[in-house]
């Protein structure tokens, strides 16, 4: 009996082990290309480069061109991307709280679950932009002349409290 137990038990964690290897060899890497964060290290440039799940807490990308560049689930927290080009990248997942989006254009970027509270999107350009996710827009600090994904200029009441 104990003999029939370990033998299910092994062909158990062999089949386990099988599994787990033929998963992980169909699954894209969780990281950033390290080759593309260096390029936008030197830069400050990295069209078409994938940059998912990078740490780029605080940076400073103003002016960067990300253009088609992958940055989902990135981390974007408190980043200066004001004039930046981020023109048909991929920021789904991606955390924007409290960065600047001055003057950048997002126009047919993807923002699916993008967390953007207390962003500033003042004159941002987001014609065509995929947004998505209860309330994205809702927290935003503000986006004073910005064009939003149907090309109406964005227009908001400047002097009204927002609730917390």
């Amino acid at each position: 009996m104990i003999r029939q137990e370990l033998l299910f038990l092994s062909t158990m964690i062999a089949n386990v082990a099988a599994m787990l290897l033929l998963l992980s060899m169909g699954l894209p890497a969780l990281a950033a290309n390290p080759a593309d964060l260096e390029q936008l290290r030197r830069t400050g440039h990295c069209p078409n480069c994938d940059l998912s799940y990078a740490q780029l807490r605080g940076r400073n990308l103003q002016g960067a061109d990300l253009r088609g560049a992958n940055l989902s689930a990135a981390n974007l927290r408190g980043a200066n991307l004001s004039r930046a080009n981020l023109t048909g990248a991929t920021l789904n997942n991606a955390d924007l709280t409290g960065a600047n989006l001055t003057n950048i254009n997002l126009t047919a970027a993807k923002l699916l679950i993008t967390r953007l509270d207390r962003a500033v999107l003042t004159g941002a350009q987001m014609v065509n932009a995929a947004l998505g996710g209860r309330d994205r827009l809702a927290r935003v600090r503000t986006f004073r002349d910005a064009t939003l994904p149907n090309g109406e200029k964005a227009f908001f009441p400047l002097d009204v409290p927002r609730r917390r």
